[in-house]
């Protein structure tokens, strides 16, 4: 028997084997937990970085008072920073996903499915402003999102700004700042620093852009045919040139700007040949006029000029709270984006200017010599100046994205670059974390049809094995589906509501039932079934219908909030018709809620 191990002695040693291999889980966990609290705490601080504001102010007290709490976050966290290296070259390390991690990941996806697909193919301008630029960790951070767009089909032209690293390099020479009207006054001391500015902007976005993965997963997950060995070249290429055509801005009231410019057009048609090799193409506050000269031009106009004249699917602009002070909805139609501008903007002679730069965008062709558009179309041109807003306190990030959706770029969206992950999320999720200013269908309320039968049955589901609405069999639901309408968002449902005509009451007034009347939960507090009732009121008054109810158990109050009496007992009531009346089940002592609606 010597020798051999018996029940007894496996089982301990199993029991050791399992200890061991729960001691290395834990020091690993311990010591992810104890990174990921690093980089939380090294995010927040990066948040409130000294870093001068676009105009190159100091920060506030507020701001000094929350930099100092976040520095003292990070010096008293669990694992502190290694002195040897600086902050921007220490690499983030993802790990592994645990398999508790796992379930999360595959949801992901499959939620992003469809806007990958959609995606695809499109092309993007992404602006980068210089406030942005100068958070690098920030940037870094920013450009593994870009690199994984580009990966999965997006087409990328790619706006940098420069505007604080411009005004730090001129006053490192002892020279201050010059602005007139909102407009940075170049001489040639502000272009040599807006040149030099400008190309270390360029060649920090193109070194991280050309970080690839590392060799061993590419071997694991994309060897070559036969083992042979492979020569792995930048992630991505990227390619800059002289795109971006410019004028001088002359002199206005009296004030020569000199060497500032402003953007003419930008070479679509160049641009475009790029972005069909899989480059990544990358434009500056760089122009150049038709003279030879390099001008110092505004990054949101020239974002806003490159998505107008290659008639980009979205722009994107990244936006710190320099740049984008406002708290803004998730989503904004273009309508009420630029009512937001008009109210922000003082009265008198510099708000009509603003409702005559908003109402006629940049004209759908391009400048460009010859009379005749970069996009194969004779243009006028007109310039709508961003700068001059500046002083007024207007944010040139919305400016820009009001000024392309009215020129017919469907979409555009701001989002905070201090989130991490933000650029991904905007993009490949329903709801996004910034704001979408829109002209196209983004969520509207139409008539139900077949296809939104199984929908409705989700929606009405939980409500009916809860007891709020009459359970309907799917053959009922079925007859009553012309009398249903939904709200829909990107294609999937998230309201529904049945109008049924009952024909007059014995007061001798049209009436209309309402019934059904649900939101998704997940989407409920937003709006969404004001919008929905309003509709179905608009909707009946047209029909001629002059009262609407409803019978409820246990949502008076929110129809009362919006102008519903109670009329006591349904099957009691005589605001209803007969033959309805005759068909309510007395043992569930509905209650009904009438509302007379306006005539049209």
């Amino acid at each position: 028997m010597t020798g051999q191990v018996g029940p007894p002695q496996a089982a301990g040693a199993q029991a050791a084997l399992s200890q061991r291999y729960a001691w290395l889980v834990g020091r690993r966990t311990g010591a992810c937990q104890a990174a990921c609290s690093q980089r939380s705490a090294r995010r927040r601080a990066a948040v409130v970085a000294a870093a001068p504001a676009g105009g190159g102010q100091a920060p506030s007290p507020a701001q000094q008072r929350l930099q100092q709490q976040q520095q003292g976050s990070v010096a008293n966290s669990a694992v502190p920073a290694p002195p040897s290296l600086p902050r921007v070259l220490r690499e983030r390390d993802y790990g592994a996903l645990e398999k508790s991690q796992f379930p999360l990941f595959v949801q992901f996806f499959r939620q992003a499915s469809p806007y990958i697909e959609g995606h695809r193919g499109r092309t993007f301008v992404l602006a980068i402003p210089g406030e942005v630029v100068a958070q690098k960790d920030i940037l870094h951070s920013l450009l593994e999102d870009v690199a994984l767009l580009h990966g999965l089909g997006v087409k990328l032209v790619i706006v940098i700004g420069a505007r604080p690293q411009i005004n730090a390099a001129m006053r490192e020479r002892g020279v201050e700042p010059r602005y007139e009207q909102g407009y940075r006054v170049t001489d040639a001391d502000s272009m040599q620093a807006a040149i030099r500015a400008a190309g270390y902007a360029r060649m920090e976005v193109e070194s991280r852009l050309s970080k690839g993965p590392a060799v061993t997963v590419v071997r694991r997950h994309a060897r070559g045919a036969g083992g042979e060995q492979q020569h792995y070249g930048p992630a991505l290429q990227t390619v800059t040139g002289n795109y971006v055509a410019a004028k001088r801005k002359g002199v206005v009231a009296g004030v020569d700007y000199q060497l500032t410019g402003v953007v003419r057009f930008v070479q679509s048609d160049t641009v475009r040949r790029q972005l069909a090799l899989g480059a990544v193409v990358l434009l500056s506050n760089l122009g150049y006029s038709a003279a030879g000269e390099v001008l110092n031009c505004d990054i949101y106009t020239v974002a806003a000029r490159a998505a107008i004249d290659l008639s980009a699917d979205k722009l994107i602009v990244m936006t710190m709270p320099e740049s984008q002070p406002l708290d803004l909805p998730l989503w904004l139609p273009l309508s009420d984006a630029e009512a937001l501008l008009r109210r922000m903007a003082p009265d008198g002679e510099q708000a009509e200017a603003l409702n005559d730069d908003l109402q006629r965008g940049y004209s759908s062709g391009s400048e460009s010599s010859g009379g005749v558009s970069g996009n194969g179309g004779s243009s006028a041109g007109v310039d709508l100046d961003f700068d001059r807003w500046y002083d007024l306190g207007l944010p040139p990030a919305l400016l820009a994205a009001c000024a392309v959706c009215r020129s017919g770029v469907k979409r555009a969206h701001l989002v905070d670059a201090r989130m991490d992950g933000g650029l991904l999320l905007e993009l490949y999720s329903r709801d996004g974390v910034g704001c979408m200013i829109s002209t196209d269908f983004y969520e509207g309320i139409r008539r139900a049809g077949m296809q939104d039968l199984a929908a409705i049955q989700e929606l009405l589901r939980p409500l009916e094995e809860r007891g709020v609405l009459v359970r309907r069999s799917e053959e009922q639901l079925l007859s009553e589906l012309p009398h249903f309408t939904v709200l829909e968002r990107e294609s999937k449902v998230l309201g529904c509501a049945a109008m049924k005509p009952l024909g007059r009451n014995a007061e001798g007034d049209e009436v209309a039932e309402l019934g059904a009347f649900v939101v998704h939960a997940s989407y409920r507090g937003g709006g969404k079934g004001d919008s929905l009732l309003e509709y179905l009121e608009a909707d009946a008054a047209q029909q001629g219908i002059q009262r609407l109810v409803l019978l409820t158990t246990r949502t008076a109050d929110w129809f009362e909030q919006r102008g519903f009496k109670p009329a006591g007992a349904a099957h009691l009531s005589g605001l209803l018709p007969e033959g309805r009346r005759a068909r309510v089940d007395p043992a569930r002592n509905s209650q009904l809620f009438s509302k007379r609606l306006s005539s049209k």
